[in-house]
């Protein structure tokens, strides 16, 4: 496991760099560059579809090699790594806040964003995602995602049609399904203007799963 630095609250003017009035913190976007990295990148690795050179540049850039990811491994991996990624987030947020793109530049920024949504503390961490959004730090898409995402946990309808849930069906057969939507005569333009290009149909059918829309009650039958 990598260890944790803690970063200072003392700017070094050596990690600054000007852009107009604002200032680039190097040091804390190639921290925010690694996080994303490890958060993204296991989750590639693990989906499959990639080539033999990219899955090879991503173990080397992760510094893991093929038995790190080896059977069930790979799913102790991504709790490990989500765990570390989630203290390191917290340190972060208690010095910076939400780090704008004006401070780390983009992707950097997302790297709070995925961190939080592949965790259980969206609750906690959701006022300082809306605001992000507000200031244009964080797409509105991102925003709906993890609304969705916090509802689900929850265990009530979701808004944008953006989660898809796993579960294992009576035949003990492991299948994943669309969760609940509130309101799904409406659902398309609701993901329209969350700035989704898709309908809810094109994303059911993207992630290759039966479009279906289920009410709460009917989970159980599944």
């Amino acid at each position: 496991m990598l260890s944790i630095i803690l970063i200072s609250c003392v700017v070094n003017k050596k990690s600054n760099v000007n852009f107009g009035q604002s200032k680039l913190n190097i040091e804390l976007r190639e921290k925010l560059d690694a996080i994303l990295l490890k958060d993204q990148g296991i989750r590639e690795i693990l989906d499959g579809n990639l080539s033999a050179e990219r899955k090879v540049k991503l173990l080397a850039d992760m510094d893991l090699n093929e038995t790190d990811i080896e059977g069930s491994k790979k799913y102790s991996l991504v709790r490990q790594i989500d765990s570390t990624n989630l203290l390191e987030i917290d340190s972060i947020i208690k010095i910076y806040g939400y780090p704008s793109k004006s401070l780390v530049g983009e992707p950097a920024n997302n790297a709070v964003f995925y961190v939080i949504q592949h965790s259980e503390k969206i609750e906690e961490y959701l006022h300082l995602i809306r605001k992000a959004t507000e200031n244009g730090d964080i797409a509105k898409t991102s925003l709906a995602m993890m609304e969705d995402r916090n509802l689900m946990y929850k265990g009530v309808e979701q808004i944008y049609g953006t989660q898809i849930k796993g579960k294992a069906n009576k035949k003990g057969q492991w299948i994943y399904f669309l969760w609940p939507i509130k309101n799904a005569d409406s659902i398309n333009i609701w993901r329209k203007e969350a700035g989704f290009k898709q309908s809810i149909e094109e994303y059911v059918k993207d992630m290759d799963v039966e479009f279906k829309i289920y009410k709460m009650n009917e989970l159980t039958d599944i």
